[in-house]
């Protein structure tokens, strides 16, 4: 079942934990600090496609003349030297919707391009949410979002139900930000469920740190008689078959989590998994 990745008031969720994070990760606050002004027009975006139910089979054209332009003044305001520069020059130049409309088919583009129609239509095709599928005509790839077919951004373990002695595990959809129910140890790119072929990395100071593939070298924590995991509920999940991976957030190890912005910021994780020759899945927003 397809389900919406965040409660009614995600917005202020992501920012609680955007502000959150800023202060006890100092490594990522540049980013965090971009993030926290990309959220307001974001929701701006989200609040007033809600509103007007953009028809799905216009999405690149809505995107391109109403969320793009706000989402290029944005960066050119506050986002990373580089990314400033290069989305500067996409104020004057080229067909905007013709970008998005390849963002939308997943076809390749830029860096650049492809993060303008990312954090643009991103927003709006949570606000439309089940009527998004509608602007994705054919089929939905294996092991893609049941909704629009995007490839899974990130991997979650939900709260455990009463009844249940573990939590339900969910993929992120990369492109509507949809969630949908996935086995527990079983690769989110090729299926592989050997348990010999995946390989789940934790930190030291973690209790599946201790028991598994230990990461090393990321900072250490004020204790001396053990380290403290700096990302104690987060974990590389790994396949040897495909050598893709994504990050999991365990969201009963750290209720405060909101698996987004976490996974965002799990830099030192990302660096990691590409050091022992695994590719993402999917790059997050900032390219990671």
């Amino acid at each position: 079942m397809v389900q919406a990745a965040v409660g009614v008031d995600r917005w202020a969720e992501r920012r609680r934990r955007t502000e959150e994070l800023r202060e006890r990760r100092p490594f990522a606050r540049e980013l965090l600090d971009f993030y926290g002004a990309l959220l307001s027009v974001q929701e701006d975006a989200f609040r007033d496609a809600v509103a007007t139910r953009p028809p799905p089979d216009l999405l690149d054209a809505y995107v391109a003349e109403l969320v793009i332009p706000a989402i290029v003044d944005v960066t050119v305001a506050a986002g990373p030297a580089t990314l400033r520069a290069a989305a500067g020059g996409r104020q004057e130049e080229g067909d905007l919707r013709a970008t998005v409309k390849t963002w939308l088919l997943g076809d390749p583009l830029p860096p650049v391009d492809t993060f303008l129609a990312r954090a643009a239509a991103g927003p709006v095709l949570e606000a439309l949410d089940d009527r998004a599928a509608a602007a994705f005509a054919g089929g939905r790839p294996e092991r893609s979002c049941p909704r629009c077919g995007g490839w899974p951004q990130l991997s979650y373990f939900a709260p455990a139900g009463e009844d249940l002695a573990t939590g339900p595990r969910r993929l992120m959809c990369s492109r509507c930000g949809a969630t949908w129910g996935y086995a527990r140890m079983t690769c989110a790119a090729c299926g592989e469920d050997s348990s010999a072929r995946l390989t789940i990395f934790s930190e030291e100071g973690t209790a599946s740190g201790e028991r598994g593939t230990v990461v090393r070298g990321l900072p250490a924590g004020d204790r001396r008689d053990a380290p403290t995991a700096v990302f104690p509920h987060v974990r590389v999940e790994a396949c040897e078959t495909c050598k893709r991976y994504l990050l999991n957030i365990d969201l009963a190890a750290d209720g405060s989590a909101v698996p987004l912005v976490d996974e965002m910021t799990a830099i030192p994780l990302d660096l990691f998994a590409r050091e022992r020759g695994f590719s993402k899945i999917t790059p997050n927003l900032m390219g990671f």
